[in-house]
């Protein structure tokens, strides 16, 4: 049997299903969370799918629709390529492969993170409250036409396990890549062995008496 047929890279291939999965899971589940006061404001936050609920009036916006609507299309790909690549690690094509697919996760969940961090900055600095990355917390606001009136506000926020899920597949990628030199040396180890062993010499007719 061909050698080429026997090696899988798995870690590629947890990687690359799991990445579909969460393509899958977030369409529905958001990574992050937050709620203001009872129901006052809620948003449903991630790369994929992004909404927000105010007074139980749902919106979108149509900039962050386009953004969602292009991850889904690069982590679909993504997952896709990988489960590809995992299947058949020593083609030639292969590398090129995963050199597109593994990095598409870790990128995603890294700017997901840097946006978090710098939208709660923006509001910090120019709504003057702190927007929490994970727990409560509560925050002042001022009453419109009221004059040094404030109402206190809880805040509450936190990471999902959609969000937990997509960063074991980003790992799972990146690990892949890794691995690939093992596969590729493996491979090349047999194919050496291969060469090595001496064929036996092939029989022949002994002369008619």
């Amino acid at each position: 049997m061909n050698i080429m047929q026997l090696k899988i890279n798995w870690l590629g291939l947890a990687g690359g299903v799991i990445t579909l999965v969460v393509v899958a899971v977030s369409l529905f589940y958001p990574w992050w969370r937050l709620e203001v006061g009872e129901g006052l404001v809620t948003a449903n936050v991630s790369p994929l799918n992004t909404n927000f609920n105010l007074l139980g009036t749902g919106f979108s916006m149509p900039l962050l629709w386009a953004v969602n609507l292009v991850s889904v299309l690069s982590l679909l790909l993504s997952g896709i390529i990988m489960v590809i690549y995992s299947l058949f690690p020593l083609k030639s094509y292969s590398k090129t492969l995963l050199c597109f697919a593994y990095k598409k996760p870790l990128y995603t969940v890294v700017f997901f993170v840097v946006f978090l961090f710098v939208s709660a900055f923006i509001v910090q600095v120019f709504l003057h409250f702190d927007v929490p990355l994970s727990g409560s917390t509560k925050s002042v606001f001022p009453i419109p036409f009221f004059q040094g009136t404030n109402v206190s506000v809880l805040i509450s926020a936190g990471f999902q396990w959609a969000f937990w899920l997509a960063t074991v597949a980003a790992g799972l990628c990146i690990a892949a890549r890794i691995y690939h030199k093992r596969v590729v040396s493996v491979q090349k180890q047999d194919a050496t062995v291969v060469a090595a062993v001496p064929t036996e010499p092939s029989e022949t007719a002994e002369p008619a008496a």
